[in-house]
């Protein structure tokens, strides 16, 4: 065990180095601007094994827990890395644990469930799918006779209509109509109930919580520089509580992904990213928040970076569904299982 977590942890210092070689202003410009994804990037985090991190060893994998990858996938949100490399490695985890061949290249991931006729044909409507206009395979599940499978998808059979979004990735209004899938299979029993929701919704919370923690960098960094009225602006008693309140978030966001994350290795996914991402919504509002208080009107700024994190945290508090949905579903989770159960779930002597 110490040492697949020291796989985790070496992983993601790898990636650390890479990222900062890699991601220059023009490689981000590229993406937004001309929707020119890094390949040089995205070649040698495949080849350190970055996309195959979740997937079992007997499918070409490193075999690693979600909890055990959580550092890695949480320095793709610290960098806002403009690629799918986050979505890849749930794709190609969800279909080694399906038992399906994992194809090269890179997934997009559909929340959303679709229909899976008798005939072997997926129909379905996806409102808003990052990366599918872009990645080589979509990945979805499918309902027949309640039964859910997972479906690996052609992108040339979808119809994509794109979308502008916050975080300015390439993303598109999903539509199937009679598709056959390029392979399909039963989806393993932790997507039986919530399909890939639960999965993507605990992948973003942990990208939000990375990405929190460049913001409050970036910010204690810019209190410590700017001077204001004789003094740096990070010495006035006003931009300290302000900054105190953003770490509060970061290290909450951080805890509830590492959560949500533990929750899927022990099989029950949709508990852990209820609680994730209704945490981890809360943070990326105010934390966006307080960090264009700290920078003012520098930080909405094209030239100035903190918009490349802060737009990303308004977009992904919104996929996999927001803190809303989630929070109702926790409410609902914890009024099934009866008030003797709500102390034990609290202190996590007893899950709900």
């Amino acid at each position: 065990m110490s040492n697949e977590i020291d796989v985790g942890t070496l992983l993601a210092d790898q990636l650390e180095r890479l990222l900062a070689k890699e991601l220059t202003r023009e490689v981000r410009f590229a993406l937004e601007e001309r929707g020119e994804l890094p390949g040089t990037l995205w070649r040698e985090a495949e080849e350190m094994g970055t996309t195959l991190a979740l997937a079992v060893e007997s499918a070409g994998g490193l075999g690693l827990t979600w909890a055990q990858a959580e550092p890695v996938i949480r320095k793709l949100g610290q960098h806002a890395v403009p690629a799918p490399l986050a979505e890849t490695m749930v794709g190609a985890w969800a279909a080694a644990a399906a038992g399906m061949a994992i194809p090269r290249g890179s997934f997009a991931l559909a929340a959303a469930k679709f229909v899976l006729d008798d005939q072997g044909l997926v129909s379905g409507w996806d409102g808003l799918v990052p990366w599918a206009g872009t990645a080589d395979a979509l990945l979805l599940i499918a309902e027949r006779h309640d039964r859910a499978y997972l479906c690996l998808i052609d992108p040339a059979l979808s119809d994509c209509q794109p979308l502008t979004t916050y975080a300015r990735v390439p993303s598109a209004q999903l539509r199937l109509k009679l598709v056959r899938p390029t392979a399909f299979a039963a989806a393993p029993p932790i997507l039986q109930r919530c399909g890939l929701l639960a999965p993507i919704a605990t992948l973003r919370s942990v990208q939000i919580a990375g990405v929190l923690a460049h913001v409050l960098d970036l910010c204690v960094e810019y209190a410590n520089n700017r001077v204001q009225f004789g003094k740096p602006i990070g010495k006035f008693q006003a931009i300290q509580h302000l900054l105190a309140e953003l770490a509060g978030h970061v290290a909450a966001a951080q805890v509830a992904g590492l959560y949500a994350c533990r929750r899927i290795d022990s099989g029950a996914a949709e508990e852990g990213a209820a609680v994730a991402k209704t945490r981890a919504g809360i943070a990326a509002t105010r934390g966006a928040a307080i960090a264009h208080q700290v920078f003012g009107a520098i930080g909405v700024t094209d030239e100035h970076e903190l918009h490349y994190y802060t737009r990303r945290l308004w977009q992904w508090r919104a996929e996999g569904g927001s803190e809303h949905l989630w929070s109702e579903r926790l409410g609902q989770q914890v009024l099934a299982a009866g008030g003797a159960a709500l102390w034990p779930f609290l202190t996590g002597t007893e899950s709900v």
